[in-house]
């Protein structure tokens, strides 16, 4: 019995242990007298997200309710306070003006255990610095021209896979060919590898990437390196599988080696990767510093570009087709703009007539709207930081987001924001807007390096689908379109099945 006293009393101090530390880790807001959601233990405010809610309504939940109480408010991601951003003006001085003080991110990155994590998206402050100027110039106009012809060829084979399917009368899962559409672009012009996904229903590459996206175990565990960066890499915590690493590690720095070997030298993302290894500058690019990079550096940085490039430009794709399958008159107009803009070019899409198709520009702006992959920017202070006309300070090494979701439905800039409207980006509505208000690729020094590549390849493809295919909805499809909570990635509940009929 005396025992069993004791054992008692143990679990007695140990849940009071438990208990108080949540107290003290939920009373974060409180105590600065910020507006904030009521958290729940021991989830915060991330309850029931991978259940009945997903990530992306949960941030305009919480950017709704309390956007009028404050310029700056509070949600806890399980106990981690983050600060979330309300106002517009607020995001100018978070990403330009004091972007010092808001540099970093501090997102997970453990390059000792997972070489992979030290990729662009994670790195800090000098090495971050470092790297953004030894890449930007891989993304310039006239190295996306340079790659054209790769991505013209590709495009054609989507075109033929879209016919082949459209003949047998399938509907089409537009999601699952659109990411093998963007794969082999990806695969091809960054690494000069023939991946062939559009073509072959099984490849080992398809199911790499499946294990990385993962489902909802994954996104509880991303919520939590998320949350608890520097302790998950004291536990020496893995972003992704060692699956996935040694594969995408292996066939990169094989074909890294092959082309050094034979002293194959070309134009694409990873042979100027390997100019910035080997020589530490971009022939016929100036560089005040030719420091090299290091394989591992080399590694990340393709890594990045492939899983995050390729997911992202085949869900605008879809979410683009699904919008104008519902839209008829918004298809048939876009049609009608490409069709007069290569009627005196054989047909083809040249990449000067593609930067002419200022509807299509405006479809996929106004679909980055509603459905941004990206659902907010995150960025962590370096100090204190006193909120301008508040009585605020963001205390220093917290997170601060900026919910895009929030801002892309305010009703304050977006009349129904709802509602899929491509006319909003006539250069006359944008000048009416802030334009801080529209974010998709993030803002200032940090934004997305890889933006005007994924969107001449979401362009492109949406402009020979729609040239050559009448695109109508399943009669499964609900709309308006809700995003499936249950999947990490932004989808469709059901999937984003469509009927394709060539014209």
């Amino acid at each position: 019995m005396a025992f069993l006293s004791t054992s008692v009393y143990v679990i007695l101090f140990i849940l009071t242990g438990i208990y108080l530390f949540f107290k003290r880790q939920f009373s974060f807001f409180e105590k600065q007298n910020i507006p904030h959601l009521k958290p729940s233990i021991p989830f915060g405010n991330m309850k029931d997200v991978t259940r009945s809610v997903h990530m992306l309504d949960r941030m305009q939940e919480v950017f709704d309710s309390l956007k009028k109480k404050s310029k700056v408010v509070g949600f806890y991601n399980l106990t981690d306070p983050v600060y979330m951003i309300t106002d517009i003006e607020m995001i100018k001085l978070i990403t330009i003006k004091d972007f010092n003080n808001f540099m970093n991110r501090g997102v997970f990155s453990n390059e000792e255990d997972e070489p992979l994590t030290g990729h662009l998206f994670a790195l800090e402050d000098e090495r971050w610095h470092f790297l953004r100027n030894k890449l930007s110039p891989v993304f310039t106009s006239g190295k996306l021209k340079n790659m054209y012809l790769t991505i013209d060829d590709l495009t054609k084979n989507l075109v033929d896979r879209f016919d082949r399917m459209g003949k047998n009368g399938e509907t089409v899962e537009a999601k699952n060919v659109a990411h093998r559409f963007t794969v082999d672009i990806i695969s091809s012009v960054a690494f000069g590898v023939d991946s062939n996904t559009l073509n072959d229903q099984h490849t080992e590459l398809l199911d790499i990437f499946k294990e990385f996206i993962g489902g909802d175990a994954s996104l509880v565990y991303f919520f939590f390196i998320l949350a608890f960066p520097k302790l998950a890499k004291k536990l020496h915590l893995r972003q992704f599988s060692k699956k996935v690493s040694d594969f995408f590690m292996n066939v990169v720095a094989t074909n890294i080696k092959s082309r050094e070997d034979r002293n194959d030298v070309r134009n694409d993302f990873l042979g100027m990767l390997i100019q910035l290894k080997n020589k530490g500058c971009i022939d016929g690019e100036i560089s005040t510093e030719n420091k090299k990079l290091t394989l591992n550096e080399v590694l990340a940085q393709a890594f990045l570009f492939f899983f995050a490039g390729s997911d992202t430009s085949s869900t605008t794709i879809s979410f683009a087709l699904t919008e104008l399958a519902f839209n008829q008159e918004i298809q048939d107009k876009l049609r009608a703009e490409i069709s007069e803009l290569t009627k005196d070019s054989n047909e083809e899409i040249s990449y000067e007539t593609l930067h002419e198709m200022h509807y299509l520009n405006q479809v996929v702006n106004e679909t980055l709207r509603m459905y941004t992959p990206g659902f907010a920017i995150i960025r962590q202070t370096n100090e204190d930081y006193k909120v301008p006309d508040s009585n605020i300070t963001i205390t220093k090494g917290t997170q601060v987001l900026i919910p895009t979701i929030g801002f892309h439905f305010d009703e304050k800039y977006w009349k129904n924001p709802t509602k899929f409207d491509p006319d909003r980006f006539t250069q006359e509505e944008i000048a009416k807007r802030p334009p801080q208000c529209y974010f998709p690729f993030g803002e200032g020094p940090r934004n997305c390096i890889g933006m005007r590549f994924g969107l001449v390849n979401v362009k492109y493809g949406l402009a020979m689908i729609i040239k050559n295919f009448k695109v109508t909805p399943d009669a499964s499809i609900k709309y308006p379109l809700k995003v499936d909570p249950k999947n990490p990635q932004l989808e469709v509940k059901g999937g984003f099945l469509l009927n394709f009929e060539k014209i």
